[in-house]
């Protein structure tokens, strides 16, 4: 979370450093209920990327054996090793 995430959560939960307010508690809460939203928010993405992330390199793995094991096409292990290059180029550049 950025410096100007807080910013504006707290402008959208109506907070104004310069003032008094009768409702400060209302806002506060409010503030605090921004912030966790997002905090949560941007931790699932985060999770959900990395599950998707594992799952591509499963599925390239899993290709590369079937081009190992069934033999269908000649030089099969040929594939098998450029499919694995690029989940490892993926890996360290984080392409998709």
């Amino acid at each position: 979370m950025t410096r100007d995430d807080i910013i504006r959560m707290a402008r959208e939960a109506d907070i104004d450093w310069h003032k008094h307010w009768d409702d400060e508690e209302n806002r506060l809460e409010r503030f605090a209920k921004l912030i966790y939203e997002h905090t949560w928010k941007e931790a699932g993405i985060a999770a959900t990327k990395t599950v998707i992330d594992a799952a591509v390199l499963d599925e390239r793995e899993q290709c590369a054996r079937v081009c190992e094991q069934r033999g269908m096409v000649k030089g099969g292990e040929v594939f098998a090793a450029r499919i694995r290059a690029r989940g490892e180029k993926c890996l360290n550049s984080k392409c998709k």
